[in-house]
Formats: structure tokens, sequence, C-alpha cells
């Protein structure tokens, strides 16, 4: 497995669809997949392999979504967190949830969370 994995797909919405999508592949390494969304006009699916099930899409903002934040998984937290802080992206530190998971929160481009967590 690679450093990250998506935990489950999940929708964010951006102001600027092309730097946030170059954004994405840069940083986190993420690459376009072929996926079918109900309403994909003006959005991008992206997942870490060509063969991922479920995927981030990026759109518009204003759509709706369940209001959860997104997450991904990491194999190894710590080190995640500095690879991709290495790669100029804005992480917080490592924190425990009260069943003892370790996770940091990052902001993408334009300032949407993502939760960073080890792997279940």
């Amino acid at each position: 497995m690679s450093l990250l994995a998506i935990a489950d797909s999940f929708y964010i919405g951006v102001l600027d669809l092309t730097a946030a999508t170059a954004w994405y592949i840069e940083k986190l390494g993420l690459q376009k997949v072929p996926v079918e969304m109900d309403d994909a006009e003006g959005c991008v699916a992206l997942g870490f392999s060509k063969k991922d099930q479920t995927a981030i899409a990026l759109g518009p903002r204003g759509k709706p979504t369940d209001g959860t934040t997104p997450m991904l998984y990491a194999s190894d937290v710590k080190k995640a967190r500095e690879v991709l802080s290495s790669r100029g992206v804005k992480v917080g530190d490592i924190q425990a949830d009260r069943q003892g998971t370790h996770y940091f929160e990052m902001r993408d481009l334009e300032g949407n969370l993502i939760e960073v967590s080890e792997e279940p």
C-alpha cells in the first residue's frame, strides 16, 4: 500500500478546478480516474491509481455534501505528515481521538479541510 489511501469517496467544492486538480496531483500523488458520477459536469475524479473504485471528486462549490470531513488513511501517520509538509501542504499536529487513533488535519490549496488518519 502507498503512504496514503482514500478512506471513502468524497466531494470537495473548489473555485478553480484546474488549479485544484493540479494541486491534488502534485501534492498527494493522485491521478485522474474514470468514475461515473451523478451530475458529473464540471467535476474531476481523482484516485491513487486508475483502478480506484473510490475517488475524490473535485467540482464547483455549492453542491451538497453530507457534512463530514473528508478523510484519507495513512499507513504511517508521522511519515505522511512529514512528506506532505515537505511538499508544502499545510498540516496540523498529530493528535489522538477518544479511541486512541492518531490523525492530523491538512488543508488543500483553497483551505478545504481533510483529515489524515492511521488505518483502522
